[in-house]
This record gives C-alpha cells, sequence and structure tokens, in this order.
C-alpha cells in the first residue's frame, strides 16, 4: 500500500513539474524570439556592416605578395642595372653579364599607405553606418516584440470573447428548455423555438469565426518564437515607458551622419597620397654572353606621392555624394515630423484607452443587470422575445467591447515603447 501511495505521489509530484514547464510566460516568448532565425538575419546584417568597417581599417595595413614569374624576350634584357665599370670588371673576368632572353624570378612585394586622407573619411563612415545597422536590428528586435504582444493581446481578447459566447450560449440553452416546453403546451408559437435555434446557431458560427482568428494569431507568434500556444500568455504591467528623443529615429540619424562623411571621402580623392613600396628579387638565367647559368638578387624602396592634378570623376562623385545627403536629410525630416505625429497619437489614444477600458466595464455591469431583468419579463410574458433577444445581443457587444479595448491598449502601449526604444521585455511580464 505504501509503496502504491509513494507511486501515486510521484506521478502526481511529475504531472505539476510538467504544468509548470509547459506553461509558457512572455519572457519566454521574448527569449526565443531573440534566438530566431529571424532575428538571427538582422544580426547577420549588423555583422557584415562591422566587418565592413573593419575591411576599411584593414586598408591601412601592409599587403605582401609573394611572386614568381618566367619571361622570356626576343633580345638579352638585364634583370637589374649594371654600371658600366661592374660591366667591364666582368667581361675581363669573362664573368656571365645579368642579362638573359629568358628569365626565372622568385620574389616579394610590399605596398603600404604613408597617408591617404580618404581612408580615414572611410573608416568614419563606416563606423557610421555600423551604428545605424546596429540601431536598425534593435528597432527591429523592439518591433518584433510589439508584435508579439499585440498577437498575444488579441489572442486573450478573442479567449476572453469564447468565454462570453459560451456564457450566452450557455443562457440562451436554459431559455430555449423552457421555450420548447411552452411549445409543446400550445402556449407560445412554434416561431419562437425557431428564433432561439436560429440565435444559438448564430453564436456557434462566431465561436467558428473566433477560433479562426485564433489561427491565425498563433502562427504569428509561432513564425516569430518557433513556439506553438494552446492558450493565450497573461499580461501584466512590469513598469512604465521611458521617453526621451524617439529612438526609431535613431537608424536614419546615423545614415545622415555617414551620407555627410560620404561628402568628404569623395573630397579626398583629390588630396594627394604619399604610398610606400619596396620588393625584393632572386633572379635566375642564363648569361648571354657564357651561356652559364647565373642568378642575383635584386631589390628595391620607393616613396611616391601622387598628386592628382585632373580627376574629373572625382568632381562628379563630390556633387552625387552631396545629393545623397541632401534626400537622407530630407528623408529624417520627413520621418521625423511622421513619428512624431504619430508619438502624439498614440499618447491621446493610450489615454483615451484608459477611459474606455472604465467605461467598456461599466456597460459590462450594466447590460448583465438589464438582461438579469430581461430574463424575467420574458419569463413572465411581459417581454417579446425579439426584444428578450435583443439583449442577449447587447451584453455580448458590451463584453466584446471590452475585450477589444483591453486589447488595443496592449497594442498602443507596445508601439508607443517601440518609438522610444524601450524593451518590451522589461515593461510586461
Amino acid at each position: 500500500m505504501k509503496i502504491f501511495s509513494g507511486c501515486i505521489a510521484l506521478v502526481l509530484a511529475l504531472a505539476m513539474n510538467w504544468t509548470r514547464a509547459g506553461a509558457v510566460t512572455m519572457a519566454d516568448l521574448f527569449a526565443a524570439l531573440k534566438e530566431h532565425p529571424v532575428t538571427e538575419l538582422d544580426a547577420l546584417q549588423t555583422r557584415s556592416s562591422e566587418l565592413n568597417r573593419q575591411a576599411v581599417h584593414d586598408r591601412f595595413y601592409p599587403q605582401i605578395n609573394g611572386v614568381l614569374s618566367y619571361e622570356e624576350y626576343n633580345s638579352p634584357t638585364n634583370w637589374r642595372p649594371v654600371l658600366p665599370t661592374e660591366s667591364a670588371q666582368l667581361l675581363a673576368r669573362d664573368e656571365p653579364l645579368p642579362f638573359s632572353e629568358t628569365i626565372s624570378r622568385a620574389g616579394v612585394t610590399l605596398s603600404f599607405p604613408v597617408f591617404v586622407k580618404e581612408l580615414f573619411s572611410l573608416g568614419k563612415q563606416a563606423e557610421m553606418l555600423a551604428r545605424s545597422a546596429r540601431a536598425k536590428k534593435r528597432l527591429k528586435l523592439l518591433e518584433n516584440q510589439a508584435m508579439l504582444l499585440s498577437a498575444d493581446a488579441r489572442l486573450l481578447h478573442l479567449a476572453s470573447l469564447e468565454k462570453s459566447l459560451e456564457a450566452r450560449k450557455a443562457s440562451l440553452e436554459k431559455t430555449r428548455q423552457d421555450v420548447i416546453l411552452q411549445v409543446d403546451n400550445g402556449r407560445i408559437p412554434e416561431t419562437e423555438r425557431i428564433r432561439m435555434d436560429e440565435a444559438i446557431n448564430q453564436i456557434k458560427l462566431s465561436f467558428n469565426e473566433t477560433i479562426v482568428q485564433e489561427l491565425v494569431l498563433k502562427k504569428t507568434i509561432e513564425s516569430l518564437t518557433s513556439i506553438h500556444l494552446d492558450e493565450p500568455v497573461p499580461l501584466q504591467l512590469n513598469g512604465g515607458i521611458r521617453e526621451g528623443e524617439l529612438f526609431a529615429l535613431e537608424p536614419v540619424r546615423e545614415a545622415v551622419k555617414a551620407k555627410e562623411l560620404g561628402v568628404q571621402v569623395a573630397r579626398d580623392k583629390l588630396y594627394p597620397r604619399i604610398v610606400g613600396t619596396a620588393r625584393w628579387f632572386h633572379n635566375y638565367g642564363e648569361g648571354y654572353n657564357t651561356g652559364e647559368d647565373v642568378d642575383d638578387e635584386y631589390g628595391s624602396f620607393a616613396l611616391t606621392l601622387q598628386i592628382p592634378l585632373f580627376n574629373k570623376p572625382a568632381y562628379t562623385e563630390v556633387e552625387k555624394a552631396k545629393i545623397a545627403m541632401r534626400r537622407e536629410k530630407a528623408q529624417l525630416a520627413r520621418t521625423a515630423v511622421e513619428l512624431e505625429a504619430k508619438a502624439r497619437s498614440l499618447h491621446g489614444t493610450l489615454s483615451l484607452l484608459e477611459s474606455s477600458r472604465k467605461l467598456a466595464a461599466k456597460s459590462v455591469d450594466h447590460e448583465r443587470r438589464l438582461l438579469e431583468v430581461a430574463k424575467i419579463a420574458y419569463a413572465s410574458r411581459r417581454m417579446s422575445q425579439e426584444e428578450y433577444l435583443r439583449y442577449e445581443e447587447k451584453i455580448l457587444s458590451a463584453e466584446a467591447k471590452y475585450y477589444l479595448v483591453e486589447a488595443r491598449w496592449w497594442e498602443v502601449f507596445g508601439s508607443l515603447a517601440v518609438l522610444y526604444g524601450n524593451s518590451l521585455e522589461h515593461l510586461v511580464k
């Protein structure tokens, strides 16, 4: 008996643990969103922008190349310069001169920028573009969080609506039993039973439509988190929105800075540049005057000042960069006006929804009381069936409106949080 009791306790404990483990919270959804491929794609895009910045910095490093070559000429050619005195000494000793019709080379070349002004501006521009990409990544994550919040709030609305539909259906079915008795006794016409059946049928249709909407919302949540919800996640406010500058403008602001630096990059192409080069070769060939195989080393180092005296494409690039900058600034100005107007609208809407939520709750309470009176009046035949059914419809409409106001409040709250760069995982639990 003790063993049997222990097994039952173990099963119950495991069941309770499974229930707790299976309960999904908003924290779980937000965490799953961060690991989802849709977020990883944004992260890869940001990484690409950071590598573009690194690619500019890499151009400050020297380039070293190993070289192997085989060259043929139609007449003997020197593989390194020879002074007349050295040439005379070699001929006097009957040694081969460094001339050959075929020359093989093995060596190293090195080049490095000593001063290239364009690279400094390119580095700053790449940094601005990387910042813009990081801001876009964060903004996209916040927008997806708001989408999750909105979808779950709508699911809560539909789940509550389903309960209301079930309650209305139960209420109508109870009344329908009384109607059937009275129809069977010949006290009321058959049409009242048919109308009651149709009212219940409409409730069932509404219930099915609600389930279809739920499936769409669950698909949205699953596409963002890979989590399939059987039930909506309860929502609880955990803090207020921290306001300030509109974070949603940050990606465009950084893009404007990048375009401004783009003008400087184009101008920098007209500046002089200093480039260092070095090379070292070991040459192999056959001395043309003796036919003997010879090899020799030869190297050089140079600092070159390159001064652009006339570069028409560069002038055109400057003008194009100016136009791109002005276009980006105009985009920033337009987006700022739109987002500021949106923020004001959301503030006003959120305040009104707070008031509407209280008013809608009162309406539900009033309609419930009126329905109780209507039930008594209809049962005593002091009210027609059409009037009674209207009261049933009104209470359902009042409850649906209340749940919809609640869902809209969460949607507006999420949209406003995104504008100011607030992470919903810290505001909602």
